[in-house]
């Protein structure tokens, strides 16, 4: 059937914005409705109502978003600036743990992870100080979402009687946090493989993967955690069978001044590894970089993750406007 040009916006209307349409993309929409009807032009018409649907944009944004540069943030020694984050609930265990409990150092990747009963900012500030702090040295900065236990005062006292400075990633914007969001995404992964039908046995293969994770190559650093961290690598159950070369004997004189420059080495490697990746990171985010601002006037739509009390998130739109 010829469509005449000015019907053209009501057969658009059934069959992408109407019961027959069901806010389908454009590849969808324009088959179904060149089945059906024939005008010229009809793809321009289809995928120009696609792109103009309010309702479709409400939900996933518009096409063309403004996006400003990435900033690099490069630490420059071990336990300088620490990430933390917690993760969960997961099923309750047979010791009772819920939540697992993540502490990253941003220079060497070294991850320490804990099974803990709840959230509660008591419960994550006891442990960072007690496992981490007391192991490692208390950090100049702990980065974290804005949580209510990272945001408690109890947590934000903890930081202050410590001496270390507190900040906090975007609201709404997990993606300044990566690092550590990364490797929770991996350890999940992981937990998955491996738990048993009744999933309460997650915390005890925790610990054998940080195991497998400190003793890895890096992507960033060039380097494994514990290379990172201590100068040698972590002695693994399979090195027990296949065996690995021993250090020639040394006094503890000379293996403290070995190691004292051994390390300076490692530093510097890392230092350099950590900027060429930031660097070609930054530079493969930019190339998407639109920050051209808006003229007095214009349309827009505004990106509002908020969600309102009493209604499903997932079925809530996440754009207002224009």
């Amino acid at each position: 059937m010829v469509v005449p040009k000015a019907k053209v916006p009501d057969v658009l209307q059934l069959y992408h914005s109407g019961c027959s349409g069901g806010h389908l993309g454009v590849k969808r929409t324009l088959l179904k409705i060149r089945e059906r009807f024939y005008w010229v032009h009809c793809r321009d018409d289809v995928e120009d109502w696609c792109r103009k649907c309010t309702s479709c944009a409400a939900v996933k944004g518009p096409q063309i978003r403004s996006r400003g540069a990435s900033k690099l943030y490069n630490v420059g020694a071990p336990w300088e600036r620490i990430a933390i984050d917690v993760a969960g609930p997961f099923p309750e265990s047979e010791s009772g743990t819920k939540y697992f409990m993540v502490v990253m150092d941003y220079f060497t990747k070294w991850p320490e992870v804990f099974a803990i009963p709840n959230q509660k900012a008591s419960t994550v500030a006891d442990k960072l100080v007690h496992e981490v702090f007391c192991r490692f040295g208390v950090p100049l900065e702990i980065h974290s979402d804005q949580g209510r236990n990272f945001e408690s005062q109890i947590f934000q006292e903890t930081c202050r009687v410590m001496g270390t400075h507190k900040t906090r990633i975007t609201s709404y914007h997990p993606q300044s946090d990566r690092m550590v969001e990364r490797f929770i995404q991996t350890l999940e992964r992981y937990l998955a493989k491996v738990v048993e039908k009744r999933q309460r046995d997650w915390d005890r293969h925790i610990q054998p993967f940080l195991l497998s994770y400190r003793s890895a190559v890096h992507e960033s650093t060039s380097v494994t955690p514990a290379f990172a961290n201590f100068g040698r690598e972590l002695r693994l159950p399979a090195d027990l069978i296949t065996g690995i070369p021993p250090d020639a004997p040394r006094s503890i004189t000379d293996y403290a001044n070995d190691l004292r420059n051994k390390m300076n080495d490692i530093y510097e490697h890392v230092r350099q590894s950590g900027r060429q990746t930031s660097e070609k990171m930054k530079t493969r985010y930019d190339r998407k970089m639109n920050n051209k601002g808006f003229d007095e006037g214009s349309l827009v739509w505004l990106h509002n993750p908020a969600r309102s009390k009493g209604k499903s998130p997932k079925l809530q739109a996440k754009w207002d406007g224009p």
